[in-house]
């Protein structure tokens, strides 16, 4: 695959157009629960997922959770970059091949943001990680203002905050999402609850059909 190819450009085995499809947004976004969502209504349809994320349970995604000290802006792209190298070749790719949809929790936007927020060029970012990572389908943006995501993460943690949820640093990675202006990526709303944002992420990709329904309705 060339670095500007979509997903849908890899044919599976059978010759079908798997979905690569990303979620994206600030901590306390709700992204995680949508993609899980998504991944859920999916497979009741009887297509064939796999739900993923960044930084991942890899070994250098190992390295990255264990983190207790952010480390410095180029470090933290570089492993992040690593990270993804690895995940594209363990998970990513080889499920697009075997013609499964891959539901991805984060990706290459996630280093523009949060990497450009620290002050790295986000296009600069951008260029480095598509020099080798295949592009997603469709990046569905999840937005909240940063208030809300902070007040998200208080409830729904016991563990306290991470480094990347120091409320400037939000508001400085929301900054950078809110420039970007990439065609593939889909805003969507997510102040709502989470079964209204669901339904909204459903609307926005209604209008594919995926490989299991087509070849079930052959």
């Amino acid at each position: 695959m060339t670095r500007q190819e979509p997903a849908q450009a890899r044919p599976g085995r059978g010759g079908c157009n798997p979905r690569f499809i990303v979620f994206e947004g600030i901590d306390g976004s709700g992204k995680s629960t949508q993609a899980r969502l998504l991944a859920g209504k999916l497979k009741q349809k009887g297509i064939s997922v796999i739900l993923t994320s960044e930084p991942s349970d890899g070994p250098v995604g190992r390295v990255i959770r264990s983190l207790e000290t952010r480390p410095a802006p180029e470090e933290e792209a570089r492993l992040f970059m690593d990270d993804r190298r690895d995940h594209l070749d363990r998970v990513i790719l080889p499920a697009l091949d075997a013609g499964h949809t891959v539901i991805c929790d984060r990706y290459i936007h996630s280093s523009a943001a949060y990497q450009g927020a620290r002050g790295i060029d986000p296009q600069d970012i951008l260029r480095r990680n598509l020099d080798f990572a295949p592009l997603p389908d469709i990046i569905l943006l999840i937005e909240v203002p940063v208030e809300l995501a902070m007040t998200r993460i208080a409830s729904g943690r016991v563990e306290g905050f991470s480094f990347f949820e120091e409320i400037e640093n939000l508001k400085a990675v929301l900054a950078v999402y809110q420039g970007m202006t990439d065609s593939l990526i889909r805003r969507i709303d997510g102040s709502e609850s989470r079964e209204e944002v669901h339904e909204r992420v459903l609307k926005v990709i209604c209008h594919w059909k995926f490989p299991e329904e087509a070849v079930r309705k052959e």
